[in-house]
């Protein structure tokens, strides 16, 4: 049973320490908020990557290297995600607890995480150019590769056109143009100001001394703080006036069918989410989904199909690969089946499968190191503090007439078609 300690440490700086002998290793997190921004959001993508090239004190990837493994073999992982309208800057490091080895190494592991993330290597008012170039041609590879991979190409074009000026819809990783402009300079001016006023997440996972951890963070890991900047919630509700209707031509042989719409539902109503996300599970959840069944099983209208709910912007996706001349009749049918779930038309199996799914998925998603870490600080951005077993609770005792509740406030918004026909 985990024991887990939430606290401030600093201004704007909170401090979460997981407790738990689950585990042979420990796992540090460190997470940088921001709000989606355009103007910022590829150096945001770029700033974790050169900052994890090197630093003051280990100037060189070789020599960050050699750091790590002369402490048992530590992992270091910096990324950039998503969530909802929010950008996330991220450090992870995976040790060996200190129980299972001859020395202590907590201390010169945040002590390493301080140097990476508040002692950047800086050359002529900027970080090494060499550094940002390279990390500049690999995001720049990435935000390509999406154009490569259809499937995410038509969902990340179906957020773009249903949410086109909201947050939302601004790529995470930028785009080709504002990533060349990025500078060395620039990106040392945009470090110092996102250090100093960004929220910061430190979270840790393990079995150790929750003082004498608390103690070595405030000793060793130290940032100068300025003004905050607010971290604000996503606007969860929109009244759709007119459905959008996109098609686009590429040269592809399946067409990519992805269907936006409203969920207007407010997930600190725990209730009423729960009930959403099982009533989305029934509908295209997995292979027990009526979508699944029904279109891709008996009708053989799709190769993929399924529907998901992003949490903090409150919006349903349905997603599938179809033959383009199927596209009239699959989009029939889901909307039939959305209808059938709304309607309450939903049998005592496609609902105990569901919430088995759901179970099943949140206890595992936890059982290794790292997942209560993650689902602690999904609690967090939330501003909300449901424990594991409550919200299985709520899933477990949902009924058909919550999920109809739950969905009848469901608008289609938008319509978006990657089709082969010019």
């Amino acid at each position: 049973m985990e024991s887990i300690i939430k606290k401030e440490i600093a201004k704007g700086m909170g401090l979460t320490l997981i407790k738990t002998e689950k585990f042979k290793s420990n796992l540090i997190s460190i997470n940088i908020q921001r709000m989606l921004d355009k103007n910022e959001a590829a150096k945001n993508s770029l700033l974790p990557q050169v900052l994890a090239s090197g630093c003051e004190k280990y100037p060189s990837m070789k020599e960050l290297s050699d750091r790590l493994d002369d402490l048992y073999g530590a992992a270091l992982a910096a990324d950039t995600s998503k969530r909802g309208e929010r950008q996330l800057i991220s450090f992870k490091v995976l040790n060996t607890n200190d129980k299972y080895i001859d020395e202590k190494i907590f201390g010169d592991i945040i002590e390493l995480l301080n140097d990476l993330i508040t002692k950047p290597l800086v050359i002529d008012g900027g970080f090494k150019k060499e550094y940002v170039e390279i990390e500049k041609e690999n995001l720049k590879n990435k935000v390509l590769s999406i154009i490569n991979d259809k499937r995410a190409y038509a969902h990340k074009r179906c957020i773009e056109i249903m949410c086109e000026g909201e947050k939302f819809s601004i790529p995470s990783a930028g785009t080709i143009e504002e990533i060349d402009a990025i500078t060395p300079e620039s990106l040392y001016e945009h470090y110092k100001k996102i250090i100093k006023d960004s929220r910061i997440d430190i979270i840790v996972e393990g079995d150790f001394d929750c003082e004498e951890i608390e103690n070595t963070i405030k000793s060793h890991f130290s940032i100068e703080r300025g003004d905050i900047q607010p971290v604000v919630r996503e606007e969860f509700t929109k009244e759709v006036k007119e459905v959008k209707r996109v098609d686009e031509a590429m040269d592809i042989t399946q067409g990519k069918l992805v269907m936006g719409f409203r969920a207007n539902t407010d997930y600190k109503d725990a209730k009423k989410y729960y009930a959403l996300v099982t009533g989305v599970g029934v509908l295209g959840g997995g292979p027990h989904s009526k979508l699944f069944n029904n279109v891709r099983e008996k009708e053989s209208l799709c190769y993929y199909i399924f529907a998901n709910v992003d949490k903090y912007k409150s919006i349903m996706m349905i997603s599938s690969g179809i033959e383009v001349q199927n596209r009239e009749k699959t989009e029939r049918l889901i909307m039939e089946n959305l209808d059938a779930v709304r309607n309450g038309e939903i049998t005592e199996l496609e609902l105990v499968n569901t919430k088995k799914s759901l179970i099943n998925g949140l206890r595992s998603s936890c059982d290794g190191l790292g997942g209560m870490s993650e689902f602690v600080f999904s609690q967090e951005l939330g501003r909300t503090d449901y424990t594991v077993e409550e919200i299985i609770d709520y899933v477990e005792n949902i009924t058909v007439e919550d999920i109809v509740e739950a969905m009848k406030d469901i608008q289609e918004d938008t319509v978006y078609f990657l089709t082969n026909e010019k």
